[in-house]
């Protein structure tokens, strides 16, 4: 009989991740902020992250990008393309702090912290940085350069439901070619 050990051999539960406690920071575009470099990435002083978001947690996924495929005379496809598509994070922000308050409304607060909205557009850019803890206390980084709220879900106004600023940031390139950078998924001592 064959040597089939090979099948549960490379299992590691040490290497599946829980995501215990996240954070998220904002960086409007004209806003300074050095883009993290390692999971080691520490938050300017005094910046604060969006604060509390729902039990459902941020989402990362993947947009796909529009696809064109070409068929021959008996129906085979014989060339299929697809441009780059875009990566997006959603955020269900339930503290009503300014940063997502802008983001979701997107325009800026005045001076007494009053929204005066005149569309439903959001062309805000930022740079932002989801800085996550896995059940093992180790930090991932999730980071861009570019990114605008691309959706909003309904806010519900009810005295049964907390209000939840739940954004989509879709990413862009960044100067550097990357729509974002990840970093500590992979731990250091499985490093290909």
């Amino acid at each position: 009989m064959a040597d089939t050990s090979y099948i549960s051999s490379g299992n590691n539960a040490d290497l599946v991740k829980l995501i215990k406690d996240y954070a998220l920071f904002l960086f409007k575009k004209d806003e300074p902020f050095t883009m993290p470099t390692s999971a080691d990435w520490q938050p300017p002083t005094g910046k604060e992250p969006v604060g509390y978001n729902s039990e459902d947690g941020a989402v990362l996924h993947p947009e796909p990008g529009d696809a064109t495929e070409i068929k021959a005379h008996n129906g085979d496809v014989v060339v299929s393309e697809s441009t780059p598509g875009q990566w997006t994070l959603q955020i269900p922000g339930i503290e009503s702090k300014k940063d997502i308050i802008e983001a979701y409304f997107g325009t800026e607060a005045d001076a007494d912290g009053n929204f005066h909205v005149k569309d439903a557009t959001s062309n805000i850019e930022y740079g932002f940085v989801l800085a996550a803890l896995d059940q093992h206390g180790n930090p991932i980084v999730v980071c861009g350069q570019k990114a605008k709220v691309t959706d909003r879900d309904d806010m519900t106004l009810s005295a049964s439901e907390v209000l939840t600023y739940n954004i989509t940031l879709g990413m862009f390139k960044g100067s550097d070619g990357y729509q974002f950078h990840a970093y500590g998924l992979v731990p250091k001592t499985d490093k290909a």
